[in-house]
Parts: structure tokens; C-alpha cells; sequence
């Protein structure tokens, strides 16, 4: 009987000889003394190279990116040549490295690119090293670009074909991936967070002086390229929009009461008279680099996105103008599903959360589910809204059920923001067990009773520590990328890194021992 044809994630059958990575001598690595924390992170990464090759997931993102490249090219039925092939997948799999490489430094683009070009140990890591006198590194936007050329979806299930990999057992009852003891998803801990963007604090003000600042920019750049349209300098509008700014920072800060209302209404409407004034240069702007960017050293594409920068600012404007008009000059509440935080993201929510030091964060609803081992079996970005936890708990079993079977999970631990009746019947429904946290007190007090309850709760505060780190140490402080597809594509490659990370740091065979086997 024949083996099946193997297919990627998109269904598509692949030729074995795409399967086939030619593996290339490769100088050793330098060896270095008296550092223990060289040594840690040489061994963690070893470690992590040696993950990715055994659970499957190296060779099937390049196994992907050469069914890409194929369905790309002029014959998409014919094989590629070896040459190419060899392009690919030297391509994919700086990709894949370097982009878990970057992550987990906790760096930017530039500042990874030049650490990689320093490092031989992050060399051989992302498959830069070469036997020639010159090596070459990819740059900051290389490196931009390969992060973002790949569809979160796929990062996601390279994340559930590493998680299959760690919980399973080959014929032989061993680890696939050399672990010690298979990884458990049997009992999953889930609490939700506020994955907070990259925008400042939103002012209802600072939006007006966000949107001049942006246009002008725009126009200085159409400037610069000789177009240009009879206007004051562009500088000029931001200097008054600054005036004013600091005027209305002052206007808070001065006086008592009436006078300070006063001070910030004015200040108001001296910023509205500026950005009547910006709205007018920038639509006239936007016209003429659509009309005459041939005059100019442009291409059409970035004329057109020039373009489509400033009208989509103004298409923003009036709406925050509004909503400046109502909170400052009508003393008006402005609803909350109206209101807009950033003219960037406009997607951002408010996340009420009422603790010390965070009573509120403005950001995306971030979803995390963890298995005893610290894995993230789950990280979903809530879009949209901001969600009750109640509404968001059988979604997150149900697409646990769809990737690793209706055994995983088998029990549920959540706090008190994820209780319901409905949730509860649902749960026994699904034959789960439910160590959800009640919010009356004297159901909570009657489950606490059970000491196998107490302990799944008191391992809560793990969970609370796994989503600190992940914030912390793999998304950062705030997530860089703008556009809530670029923010799901880097959500995806945060929970991949964190948790080939976490595999690598658990128990396993030694390597003399899994060759004896």
C-alpha cells in the first residue's frame, strides 16, 4: 500500500521532491568561556532549532512556500528548478528563524538586523552562516517584509501542528519532539487581556492636531516631489495647531472653574478654524497628486497611496471634530461604541479594567488559553468589540475541539468573569469538567470545599504570570504593527515563538539515549 500524497494546509497536493531540504556544511560555531549566560542561550536555541526540525513544522512552512511559489509561476502544474527550490526555501526559512529570532530578543527591525549581523550564534540560528568570506544578513525591511508575507492562518497552524507534536507519542511511546513527558492539553486555564496598541492617550484634542500634522506631511512630501499649490508653508499650520495645543494644556492646569472651561473652548475653536483651513489644502492636495503624478518622479502606486493617506485623514476629521465639539464646548458624553481613539487605528476599544495603575488601557480584547505546561493552546484577538468573558468562553473550547479533538479540554479553569448559567449547562453538555469560578459567594464558597477545585484555582495565578510574560517579553508593551490584519498576523508569530520557547526550556531525553532507542 503507498504512502498518501502529503498536502499543505491550503489543500494542496505537494510533490515529495518539494518535501526534500538539501542540507548544506555549515562552519561551527565559536566556542566560547566563562559565560554562563552564553552558554544558556546557545543551548536554548540548539534547542529551538532542534524543535522546529522534529515536530514537522520547519519543513511544512517551506513544503507551503514552495506550493506558493509554484502557484505563482508562469507553469504552476510544473516542478520548480533545483536552483529555485533552493531560493525558497533558503527564503522560508530565514523567514520562519528570523522572525522568532527577532521576537524573542524583544527587538526592532533594525535593531535585530544589526544584532544578527553581529552574532554568529543567531547566524547559524536563522541560516545566515556560510562557508564564504562574506555573509550576508537580511536588513530591517527585509525582515519586515517576511514577517508580513505570511498569512496568519498559517502561523496559527504551524503553532497547532508544534502543539500536536509535543502532545503526542510515536509507536514506541516516545516524544516526537525528545520530551521527557508528552505535553498535557487536557486542563486549560483561559482569562482574557487588553493588548494594548500603539497609539498615545486619546485626548479628544490631540486627534485634531494627530490629523494636522499627518496632512501637512503629506503635502510636504507632494511638495518636495514639484507639485505644489499655492498655501502658507505647511510648517506653519502645524506651529499654530502646536500653540493651541499647548494653550489647551495650559487652560487645565490654570485657573478655577469657569476660566477653565473657558480657556479650553477657545483654545477648541482656534484649532477647528486651523483644521478647516488643512481640510481645504489637503483635498486640493490629494486631487493634484492623483491628476499629475506623472509630472513628478513618483510612481503611480505611491502617488496613490499618498493619495488615499490624506483622504482617508479627512474622510476621519469631521467625526473628530464632532466628538472634540460635544466633550469640550457642549460638555456632552459622547456614547462609547462612537467614540474614536486614534484617526490610526481606528479599531481600538477601551478596556476597562479597574486595577491599580491600569483603570483603563486602550487596545484589542486578547483571549489566552494555557495548558499546565505554560502553553498557549489558544490566543485569540477579540475584534471589534470589547466582549463579555462570558460570551467568549465555548467559542475558545469549540475551536479547541476543532484543532485537537473534542478530548481537548477535558476540564476548564477560569475566574469569576466567565461564569454563567448557560456557560455551566454547556460545559456539562460537552462532558467538560467545569472549574469555572462562581460569582455568587456561596456557590463559590460551597465549590472551594472541593480540594481538587481549590487547586486548579490556586494554579490561576499562573495564568496570570503566562500573560505578563507574553505581553512583556513576546508582544511588547504595545503591539507594532498597524491594522488589525498586521496585528492577528503578529499576535500568530508571538504565540509560535513563546511556545517553541517554553518547549525548549521543559525536561528532555538526552540525545545519547533517543539515538540508543
Amino acid at each position: 500500500m503507498s504512502d498518501p500524497q502529503p498536502v499543505d494546509f491550503f489543500g494542496l497536493v505537494l510533490n515529495r521532491a518539494d518535501l526534500a531540504v538539501q542540507s548544506k556544511v555549515r562552519l561551527p560555531l565559536p566556542i566560547v568561556v566563562g559565560n554562563a549566560d552564553y552558554a544558556e542561550r546557545e543551548s536554548l536555541l540548539r534547542r529551538m532549532d532542534e524543535i522546529l526540525v522534529l515536530s514537522g513544522v520547519e519543513d511544512d512552512f517551506l513544503a507551503q512556500a514552495v506550493a506558493a511559489a509554484r502557484t505563482e509561476s508562469e507553469c504552476p502544474n510544473e516542478l520548480l528548478s533545483d536552483r529555485r527550490q533552493g531560493s525558497v526555501h533558503r527564503h522560508a526559512k530565514q523567514a520562519l528563524r528570523c522572525t522568532m529570532a527577532r521576537i524573542l530578543s524583544n527587538e526592532c527591525h533594525r535593531q535585530f538586523s544589526t544584532h544578527l549581523a553581529e552574532s554568529p550564534l543567531l547566524q547559524w540560528f536563522c541560516g545566515c552562516d556560510s562557508l564564504k568570506e562574506k555573509i550576508r544578513v537580511p536588513s530591517k525591511s527585509t525582515l519586515q517584509r517576511m514577517e508580513s508575507e505570511v498569512p496568519p492562518e498559517t502561523i496559527t497552524k504551524l503553532n497547532d501542528l508544534l502543539l500536536k507534536s509535543a502532545s503526542g507519542r510515536d509507536a514506541a511511546g516516545v516524544s516526537p519532539i525528545g520530551l521527557v513527558e508528552a505535553v498535557d492539553l487536557s486542563v486549560i486555564w483561559i482569562d482574557s487581556t487588553c493588548a494594548k496598541l500603539d497609539i498615545h492617550y486619546p485626548a479628544d484634542w490631540a486627534l485634531l492636531r494627530d490629523g494636522t500634522r499627518s496632512i501637512m506631511r503629506a503635502i510636504q512630501v507632494i511638495r518636495e516631489h514639484g507639485l505644489k499649490h499655492r498655501m502658507p508653508a505647511p510648517e506653519s499650520f502645524v506651529s499654530e495647531m502646536n500653540k493651541q495645543a499647548m494653550a489647551m494644556t495650559g487652560a487645565s492646569r490654570r485657573g478655577r472653574g469657569g476660566d477653565k472651561k473657558r480657556g479650553r473652548k477657545r483654545a477648541l475653536r482656534a484649532m477647528k478654524r486651523v483644521v478647516r483651513k488643512v481640510q481645504r489644502h489637503g483635498r486640493r492636495y490629494a486631487e493634484l497628486i492623483r491628476n499629475s503624478w506623472a509630472e513628478t518622479d513618483l510612481s503611480k502606486l505611491q502617488a496613490t497611496r499618498i493619495a488615499e493617506r490624506i483622504e482617508g485623514l479627512l474622510a476621519a476629521m469631521p467625526a473628530a471634530i464632532k466628538q472634540a465639539h460635544e466633550r469640550i464646548i457642549g460638555e456632552r458624553l459622547v456614547p462609547q461604541e462612537d467614540k474614536i481613539l486614534s484617526l490610526y487605528e481606528p479599531h481600538a476599544k477601551v478596556y476597562v479594567r479597574g486595577k491599580a495603575g491600569a483603570d483603563v488601557e486602550f487596545g484589542l480584547q486578547l483571549l489566552v488559553s494555557e495548558s499546565a505546561d505554560g502553553l498557549i493552546v489558544d490566543c485569540h484577538l477579540v475584534p471589534d468589540r470589547i466582549a463579555n468573558d462570558s460570551t467568549l468562553l465555548m467559542p475558545a473550547i469549540a475551536r479547541m475541539n476543532e484543532t485537537f479533538g473534542p478530548t481537548v479540554p477535558s476540564t476548564v479553569v477560569t475566574d469569576r468573569g466567565f461564569a454563567s448559567k448557560a456557560n455551566s449547562a454547556s460545559l456539562t453538555d460537552a462532558d467538560i469538567i467545569d472549574a469555572t469560578l462562581p460569582r455568587t459567594p456561596a456557590d463559590m464558597q460551597k465549590k472551594l470545599e472541593n480540594p481538587v477545585f481549590r487547586k486548579l484555582q490556586r494554579r490561576r495565578a499562573q495564568t496570570e504570570a503566562r500573560i505578563g510574560i507574553l505581553k512583556a517579553n513576546f508582544l511588547g508593551d504595545r503591539i507594532p504593527t498597524k491594522g488589525p490584519l498586521a496585528q492577528r498576523r503578529f499576535v500568530a508569530w508571538a504565540t509560535l515563538a513563546h511556545n517553541v520557547w517554553v518547549l525548549a526550556r521543559l525536561d528532555r531525553i538526552p540525545v545519547a539515549i533517543r539515538q540508543a532507542s
